[in-house]
């Protein structure tokens, strides 16, 4: 009981968002709901999908799905509503140039409704083509349910993972283990470049996008190993050549990876009954967890992280955060596992709940995510935050990082200026032996107020997070406790 009491004080309300977020479009149903998938295309407008909405008859009652068109100025396009004939749920698109785009749907594309889902064109202008119908992964052995967007390699062609189908199959998994496979766009051609198997000890069940790393080939995540290994980090070259990069254990990696400057590469973990995870695998197959998530920066981080030029990657949870446990986060997080609250999501405020998409850095130095619910119709929203929007928190420390159980700790929050009037920050302890205040008073003109932690005795070692917010962004520092 004293742990939910204690993390429900990092719960306190408080105004909902910083200025910077801004919706620039709520979904209603017709025109989509649980929008994902977004992009910047080369004529300045994002792209995206809604995984359901639109054609609400032949996918009664939350709809097929669609893709639409949405300006930064908030000018919305519906461009295609989906059916179970061309595919339903689609997951993402991506540029193929003058106008025109490539994408896949997680299922549908048979006559009969059913299927693993499509390979489509569409255009700017909305005029839609299935290029390719995957099967069910029942019958060997093409890909099936392909599970995230497609990404173009340095041979022209396009690549992507599919959760199932392909050569490998058992009692267990009756519609395969899960593809990587090329298409060919001068002929639509579909060919499975690697199928995955439980004896390789790479895991199964790849799921999110690939990408192309700096040695032009293909990089992803497999999402479970039931073979008593880990999911892993996977590399294949786009002849088919597939080695493990580094495993992952403890985790159900559901987005990909990024790669970074150096060559490392980053990643989520959903975190299945957990909280979720951020990690990084260096070039040598190291893994190295950045961030354990505790809901009050997050749970379950779902989508790939963004780069931005400040040295941070900015990411997105699910759910968690410092005003809602259901609403979700916006953090950013560097290389040695510093994050920082940017955004925390509160239904009420109706902006979106439940993160859906990577965020896309535009050329307008906005980034831009989608919420799956939510909004004004609950049924999810296309906001934009400015990445440079750290909040009214500079920090929070303690005379000394370590205590002795018993006793207390003398703490200081600082504010990036000083008050131009009273501003209350709240404060939170992740359960465990530390109890700090519900709030501190910045008085007018201070730019930093004190506050006293209590312990209590404990018989080991105890490092516990402590946490100080305004408006729902927020940052945090470690407290250790010695017995």
């Amino acid at each position: 009981m004293r742990s939910v009491v204690l993390l429900s004080a990092l719960l306190l309300s408080g105004a909902a968002y910083a200025d910077s977020l801004h919706v620039l479009h709520h979904f209603a149903g017709p025109d989509g709901q649980s929008p994902t998938g977004l992009i910047q295309a080369s004529d300045g407008k994002l792209y995206g999908v809604g995984a359901n909405g639109g054609d609400q008859v032949t996918c009664n009652p939350d709809g097929c799905g669609v893709v639409f068109s949405l300006a930064t100025d908030g000018t919305f396009m519906k461009l295609h509503d989906f059916n179970t004939k061309d595919g339903y749920q689609p997951t993402g698109l991506v540029e193929a140039g003058h106008g025109k785009f490539y994408g896949t749907t997680f299922r549908g594309g048979a006559d009969s409704g059913s299927g693993g889902g499509v390979l489509y064109s569409i255009t700017s202008a909305g005029k839609f083509k299935v290029l390719t119908r995957f099967g069910d992964g029942f019958v060997c052995c093409g890909p099936a349910m392909p599970s995230g967007h497609l990404v173009k390699a340095k041979d022209g062609n396009y690549y992507g993972s599919s959760q199932n189908g392909g050569d490998f199959r058992d009692v267990d998994h009756g519609n395969g283990l899960g593809t990587v496979y090329r298409f060919d766009p001068k002929t639509n051609a579909v060919t499975v470049i690697h199928s995955f198997t439980l004896g390789d000890n790479a895991g199964i069940y790849p799921f999110g996008p690939l990408i192309v790393g700096k040695d032009g080939a293909l990089y992803g995540t497999t999402r479970e190993n039931e073979s008593g290994g880990a999911p892993s980090v996977f590399r294949v070259d786009t002849a088919g050549n597939f080695s493990v990069v580094g495993s992952l254990p403890n985790t159900e990696p559901v987005a990909g990876v990024i790669q970074a400057k150096n060559g490392d590469f980053y990643g989520t973990d959903d975190g299945g009954p957990s909280n979720g995870s951020l990690f990084r695998v260096t070039g040598k197959g190291k893994t190295v967890f950045l961030n354990r998530f505790d809901r009050a920066d997050g749970k379950g981080p779902r989508y790939q992280l963004t780069p931005y030029g400040d040295g941070f990657f900015y990411g997105s949870a699910v759910e968690g955060g410092l005003l809602d446990p259901q609403g979700g986060s916006i953090y950013r997080i560097d290389a040695t596992g510093d994050l920082r609250v940017l955004h925390s999501f509160d239904p009420a405020a109706k902006n979106g709940i439940l993160l859906n998409s990577t965020f896309v850095l535009a050329n307008d130095g906005l980034m831009y995510g989608t919420g799956a619910l939510g909004g004004n119709n609950t049924r999810g929203t296309v906001f934009s935050f400015d990445p440079n929007d750290l909040g009214a928190v500079q920090s929070v420390a303690f005379d000394s990082a370590k205590v002795k159980s018993g006793h207390k700790a003398h703490g200081t929050v600082t504010l990036f200026a000083p008050a131009e009037t009273d501003t209350v920050v709240h404060l939170g302890a992740t359960p465990g032996p530390v109890t700090v205040p519900a709030t501190v008073t910045v008085k007018a003109g201070a730019q930093t107020a004190t506050f006293n932690a209590s312990t209590f005795k404990i018989g080991a070692k105890n490092e516990t997070r402590v946490y100080a917010s305004v408006e729902g962004q927020g940052t945090r520092t470690v407290l250790t406790i010695v017995p």
